[in-house]
Parts: C-alpha cells; structure tokens; sequence
C-alpha cells in the first residue's frame, strides 16, 4: 500500500496530509508553526506523532514551498529561516521518492482535482474547458500560477508573478506607495497583498495621518476593519481589495484565462462577506477596452487550505518529472 505524506510549507505555517492509494485522507490534515521546527525533517517528524503515523510507512512525500531559489537540494524557504535538503529527507525516513514544487505551481496544479465544495463561485460566466486558469493568493506572500492546458494533462506555470511592480491609482495611494517606498526601494504587489504587507500599508497610512499605529498583527487590522473600529483599518482592506482585483485582472488578461480565475491563499477566506461585498470584481473587471473579455471569465474563491497539497500530490505523476526538484532512494 503506498502511502504519500503531502505537504504545504509557508511562510507561517506547515500544513500536512496523507494520500491513501491515491486518495486523500481527509482526517490526516494537520498544520504545524514553522517556526517551531527550522530542520523540516523535524517538522515532519512531530506531523507523523500528531497524526498518530508511522513515518516508516510512508513511501513518498511531496512537498509545495515557497521559494525563489533555482531547485537543487539544498532549500531555502523565501519568507522564514526554513531550509533543507531534499536527499537529507529520503535517507532519514527511508523514502522511495521525495519531490519539492513551488507552492503556487502546486496550489495551481491542485486545482484540477479539488473537491468543488471547496470552491465558491464569486462571478458567473461560461467556462471555456480548453483554455488557461489564472491562480493567486495571498497568505504570507502573494502566489501566482496558472493552469495550460496539454490535451492530455494541465502544465502548471513556474514564476514569480506576486514581484510584479505595483502601481498606484490615485494621488493617495501614490503618497502610500512612496512611504514604503523610502524602506524598501522596489514596491512590489507582494508586498501590499500579503500579511507583513497589511501591516506595511497600515503603519504607511498611520505615518501619512500622524498617528501612533495601535495594530501590529495583521489578523488585528484586518478585524478592526471588518468591525468599522478603525477608520486607517478599513482603508487598508479596502485597498487590499482593491489592489488584489486589478492584479488578478492583470494576470487574467496576460494569461486570457477564459477557464477561470481562481482566488485561493490563506487570508481571502477568513475576510468572510466583507470580500464578497467589496469592489474586489470590480478592479479586476476595470480593463478598459478588455473590460469585457474578463467579464466573461468565472471567478472561483478557493475556500480551504488543501489546494497545494492536492497540487503536491498531483506532482507525483510521471508527465510532471520536470517540475521542481525530485530525488530517488539510492
């Protein structure tokens, strides 16, 4: 019986989960601090004791990361002090394979066989089977794929879409981006659309306000401005939406992702109605002459955490040999 350990590392949190002969294994989902562990193996290790696992029983692992680095077996994770080595996780656990993605190829990758409870349509229109899928989400980074598809199978893209330049729209948001501009230089969408970047924007529009700044996670800005406590809360979701719509917009006309667009990561889901109820579709639709080609492609919110480790999973198969970074038991 083949038992593959999946797993999700970010810049926050390890989430993990067991496929079964091919299939998921729902009551296997755990998620770990990273961290608690900076040896990943570790990590994995404490996995298996909480999911009452046997580590020798597992045959495989597959892993989605997040990282820039060009894919060798040293790892280094973009957002945490995580690091690894992939042949250093086949010899202590007795693997046959283990093979490392980047986690938005595998969030894209797990789109084609997520369960559709874990999807919520947000916008209607007809789907064209045949052509591209545009992925991003924002958790502790911003993540961007998509989906080609190869008759047979889809191809997952490989890049680094959320280091795009982000623009502003008005002469507020121009004042916003140069205050953070003054600390980091090049002012990318990750760094808006991201947790460290809820509170990069906030603490910029505090400094713009001349306030002291009373938030320092981003969960509590976020609540704030759901709750209408915060007046500088409530500007920096709205721009939050704001600023996701026109990326997802700008990626869906690059990619003419007619097969959908797909809104997963970490912080979208937890923002509940106030996300369905904000002008986030109506950024991604402002494209002015185009403004109707994107409006006739659907938009999917991702509601669970399992899309990359689906992904991950996916990966495994023997047409994705060239994703990521595979080693072999010798």
């Amino acid at each position: 019986m083949e038992t593959v350990l999946t797993g999700d590392i970010g810049g926050t949190n390890a989430r993990f989960a067991l496929f079964t002969e091919g299939q998921y294994i729902e009551s296997s989902l755990r998620t770990l601090p990273v961290a608690e562990h900076p040896d990943l193996a570790d990590t994995i290790a404490a996995y298996c004791v909480m999911a009452g696992e046997d580590a020798k029983a597992i045959s495989k692992i597959a892993l989605s990361v997040a990282s820039t680095a060009e894919y060798a077996d040293f790892m280094e994770l973009t957002n945490n002090n995580v690091s690894f080595r992939v042949s250093d996780l086949v010899a202590r656990f007795g693997l046959q394979q283990a093979r490392v993605v980047n986690d938005f190829t595998a969030a894209a990758l797990g789109i084609v066989s997520l369960p559709e409870q874990n999807l919520q349509l947000l916008h209607q229109a007809k789907v064209d089977s045949d052509a591209p899928k545009a992925v991003l989400g924002a958790g502790t980074g911003l993540g961007v794929s998509g989906l080609v598809n190869a008759g047979t199978h889809w191809i997952p893209l490989q890049g680094q879409g959320g280091h795009v330049t982000m623009v502003a729209q008005t002469e507020r948001e121009l004042a916003i981006r140069n205050v953070i501009a003054e600390d980091l230089g090049h002012v990318s969408a990750e760094r808006y659309l991201s947790g460290p970047g809820t509170v990069r924007v906030y603490n910029a529009i505090c400094e713009l306000e001349g306030a002291v700044p009373e938030f320092v996670k981003a969960s509590d800005i976020t609540a704030a401005a759901i709750d209408g406590r915060c007046s500088i809360s409530g500007e920096v979701l709205r721009l939050f939406c704001k600023n996701l719509g026109i990326v997802a917009g700008d990626l869906a006309v690059t990619l003419g992702s007619s097969g959908g667009i797909y809104i997963a990561g970490g912080i979208v889901p937890h923002l509940g109605e106030y996300f369905t109820n904000s002008d986030f579709l109506y950024w991604l639709h402002y494209k002015g002459r185009f403004s109707e080609f994107v409006k006739d492609m659907p938009v999917w919110l991702v509601t669970g955490d399992e899309p990359a480790l689906f992904g991950a999973h996916q990966s495994l198969k023997p047409y994705y040999d060239n994703l990521g970074y595979t080693v072999h038991a010798c």
